[in-house]
């Protein structure tokens, strides 16, 4: 009989190249530190299967592990990074210098003002929501390592702690440093689901 409890591991990935910028959807390559600072984290975990963003810096060791281990893999591209458009990729110190105003903004009302050319908030909190709420059916009973990035990790937060979505005074007051791990626990009552967020 399946447990009706899934436990899931929310992996942030590691130092990347690119350090100190807007990273998004651009793809920057994981560093071997950080590649270090994942296989520390993870060490030790009761894994079932494994599911990571595409971007290189998560997928990179969530394939290598999942591959060790020989669990299932897959990529989702609803667990990227948020798409900041005209921001993507470029370094902060270039962002506030010439668009302090702009981001500024974007960082105090996110819902209400985007990235220019970019991602909303609304749609990338409705991607990432959706795409977790199906891993929770897919992967019932299952322990499931989720590799993916602070943005997105920060929605799902949003989603287990039943945060509405106002402003940007959730995303600003949670620092998720590189290889972060967190574990939520999910459980299905006949359908209704209930989040556990375990500190």
């Amino acid at each position: 009989m399946s447990s009706n409890t899934t436990n899931i591991y929310l992996l942030r990935h590691g130092l990347p190249e690119g350090d100190k910028c807007l990273r998004g959807l651009t793809d920057f390559a994981i560093t071997e530190h950080g590649l270090s600072q994942m296989q520390q984290a993870s060490d030790g975990l009761t894994i079932d299967a494994v599911i990571s963003s595409p971007l290189k810096r998560c997928c990179h060791f969530a394939k290598t592990y999942a591959d060790d281990k020989k669990l299932s893999f897959e990529t989702m591209s609803d667990f990227a990074e948020m798409n900041f458009g005209d921001w993507d990729g470029k370094p902060f110190s270039e962002l506030f210098e010439h668009h302090n105003g702009q981001i500024m903004a974007f960082f105090k009302s996110p819902y209400s003002v985007s990235p220019p050319n970019g991602e909303t908030m609304a749609a990338f909190n409705q991607r990432v929501t959706t795409a977790f709420k199906f891993v929770c059916q897919q992967y019932q009973g299952k322990n499931l390592l989720l590799v993916s990035h602070a943005g997105v990790m920060r929605e799902i937060l949003q989603l287990v702690l039943g945060v509405q979505q106002s402003d940007g005074q959730f995303q600003q007051s949670i620092d998720l440093a590189y290889a972060s791990l967190l574990k939520i626990s999910v459980i299905n009552d006949k359908g209704d689901y209930f989040y556990r967020l375990h500190l």
